[in-house]
């Protein structure tokens, strides 16, 4: 690999490195993903890339020119996209290149990085991050290959070792910390807060209780309505949250929205219209969904991630026996996917190719540019940037094929 001009990293930040509200501003939706990751390969440098981000982690994986800094590659990015700069937050970020870039992905696939130590909700989720980069051809050769060796380690984990057994995932923990409190509570009234895997997998949990009243509520009805049917419950509007939080006795939100769904007056009001009977809050989402900053009081109880890592953290005894099996398989699988990829990056398909596109794009832009209203001057630069990192991940996988 000596002499290449690329390297493989990731530069990230997770719930080892920084608490919530330090994660909430630097998240990025879903639905975003797509639009995020055409961004970042727009920046000078940057190939190939994959961006991860869930409840515990944001992270940044990308076949980046050696001469390049990722730390300042993501800041460019924060702030090229959403005016954010995040200078104050350097400081929690890490930043790990090939073999150790690799072996941090192939960690998180087997659910060794996981706040749940062997979460299998992870898998699911990096394989959708992944399907968002491929969508907007934001994947080359070596993401390719990266991921789907990652993929394989999540399932050869789960499949040969005991890190499979039990419901280890984040919904999972979630419901074994409630149900004890609803089991003191007589037929409750239970509201879900969001439609999404999150949500499916709690209400599976949580719907073998007895319960008076299971409420569904999302910003779109309908899939309200649709899910409230899988489990005899009701599907509501975000609008009605006022009402339905006064009727319920616990609360599971996960919506992915960008700000609190529920929030101060709207919990007053629902204690109010309680009357003294408790209500019980688990906040899955990051950023969070519930939004409270007044005194602790005992008909309130509001749980979010923060105090779900302190929960998850004494009853990961079975997961921890079966680390070093888990160990095992991601060295293994490392060993086979370095093999690869230190024949691969001597392809002359990584050698010096990028900066003579880089040197044909100015000498025909340029002159162009210059001529250009400063208005357009930026978009212009912009979209031949984006048309030489397209051209460039065709020719690595017509020369990889």
């Amino acid at each position: 690999m000596t002499g290449t001009k690329w390297q493989l990293v990731v530069c990230g930040v997770n719930h080892r490195c920084a608490p919530l509200e330090e994660r909430e501003p630097l998240q990025i939706g879903p639905e975003e993903l797509p639009r995020a990751v055409a961004r970042l390969g727009t920046l000078p440098g940057v190939l190939e890339s994959v961006i991860v981000s869930t409840c515990n982690r944001v992270e940044f994986y990308m076949v980046l020119d050696e001469s390049r800094d990722p730390l300042e590659t993501v800041g460019r990015f924060y702030e090229g996209s959403a005016g954010r700069r995040i200078d104050r937050l350097k400081g929690n970020f890490y930043v790990r290149r090939e073999r150790e870039a690799a072996a941090h992905l192939f960690r998180v696939a087997a659910g060794l990085d996981s706040l749940v130590v062997g979460e299998n909700q992870i898998v699911g989720q990096l394989k959708s991050s992944y399907s968002s980069s491929c969508a907007v051809k934001g994947a080359g050769k070596v993401i390719h290959r990266l991921f789907h060796q990652a993929f394989r380690v999540g399932k050869a984990v789960r499949s040969d070792t005991a890190m499979g057994r039990g419901a280890c995932s984040v919904s999972g923990a979630c419901a074994a910390l409630l149900k004890p409190r609803m089991a003191l509570v007589r037929r409750p009234a239970v509201l879900f807060v969001g439609v999404n895997q999150m949500i499916e997998l709690a209400a599976s949990y949580l719907s073998k209780f007895d319960c008076e009243r299971t409420m569904f509520a999302n910003r779109t009805r309908e899939k309200a309505v649709e899910i409230a049917g899988r489990y005899g419950g009701t599907g509501h509007g975000l609008d009605e949250l006022p009402a339905l939080l006064a009727a319920a006795d616990f609360a599971v939100t996960c919506t992915g929205a960008p700000h609190a769904v529920i929030d101060e007056p709207m919990i007053l009001g629902a204690l109010a219209a309680r009357r003294g009977r408790k209500l019980t809050i688990m906040d899955m989402a990051v950023p969070r969904d519930v939004e409270y900053a007044g005194p602790e009081r005992p008909d309130l109880e509001i749980i979010d991630m923060d105090r779900l890592k302190s929960f998850v953290e004494s009853r990961q005894q079975e997961a921890a026996e079966a680390v070093p099996e888990a160990e095992a398989i991601v060295a293994q699988k490392l060993n086979e996917f370095m093999y690869w990829y230190g024949h691969v990056l001597e392809e002359p398909i990584y050698n010096n190719v990028e900066a003579r596109f880089e040197a044909i794009r100015r000498e025909e832009f340029g002159p162009l540019v210059a001529r250009l209203d400063p208005t357009l001057q930026g978009a212009v630069e912009m979209a031949s940037r984006r048309l030489v990192n397209r051209l460039m991940q065709i020719k690595i996988r017509t020369e990889s094929h």
